[in-house]
């Protein structure tokens, strides 16, 4: 399930993004503006794109661009700027933000195509059960057995991750069984991130790892939210 956060002022344009995203299988949450949208990124990791409009109340969608790009846990989350504005304004408010734009009034086309682009340039949370259960040689049962026990694992590393940030503790953690489980579901954004960390070796500053961790510690998150979903199935 690809999780989308909707930041959109107006009602109607909301729901055409809202109902247009829901048809084609997005999950969808909706802020009513930047400063929402921010409380909504602190409270849901599992959000993998941003959808905003640039005039809105609080905080606009320029300054919203700006806090994503700047936290180290969002930053690599895509956005896609949705206004009415003229493109040239738009793109000397946001140049270099690396966002991607789509001009109102909105064609479902569009949007879906923009959307589309945005996600593939990220790798997934996590594979579909269903091509990794042949790819490893297990029945449907086995599978979802070895996936509740990743779960457990995922639950726990983030358990730790958090007590481990709140007390700022500089001692590194031992993340192998998460490894070896991200590994066999092919949860590739977290493969990533621990085999960086891996390779890291003396370069492994309690700054750097702070930061890291971080950035694991969202991850974990939308990963749990996913292994939920598919165990539910």
């Amino acid at each position: 399930m690809m999780n989308v956060l909707v930041v959109e002022d107006n009602p109607i344009s909301a729901k055409v993004l809202e109902h247009t995203l829901d048809k084609h299988g997005y999950e969808t949450l909706t802020a009513r503006d930047g400063k929402q949208a921010l409380e909504y990124l602190e409270s849901h990791a599992e959000i993998q794109l941003v959808i905003t409009d640039i005039v809105m109340p609080n905080t606009d969608g320029v300054e919203l661009v700006r806090r994503i790009k700047e936290h180290p846990e969002w930053s690599d989350i895509p956005i896609l700027v949705c206004t009415s504005m003229n493109p040239m304004s738009v793109n000397k408010w946001i140049a270099g933000e690396g966002c991607k734009y789509l001009f109102k009034p909105i064609r479902s086309d569009s949007l879906i195509q923009k959307v589309k682009e945005a996600f593939a340039q990220q790798p997934p949370i996590l594979q579909n059960p269903d091509q990794t259960m042949p790819q490893i040689g297990l029945d449907s049962q086995a599978f979802f057995e070895v996936l509740e026990e990743c779960l457990k694992v995922v639950k726990d590393k983030i358990n730790l991750l958090e007590q481990h940030l709140k007390e700022a503790s500089a001692d590194p953690l031992d993340l192998r069984d998460l490894l070896e489980g991200a590994t066999l579901l092919r949860a590739e954004r977290v493969m990533a991130i621990l085999t960086r960390l891996d390779r890291s070796g003396a370069e492994r500053t309690p700054g750097m790892l702070r930061s890291t961790y971080t950035v694991l510690l969202r991850e974990l998150k939308a990963l749990e939210h996913c292994l939920m979903v598919f165990s539910s199935r």
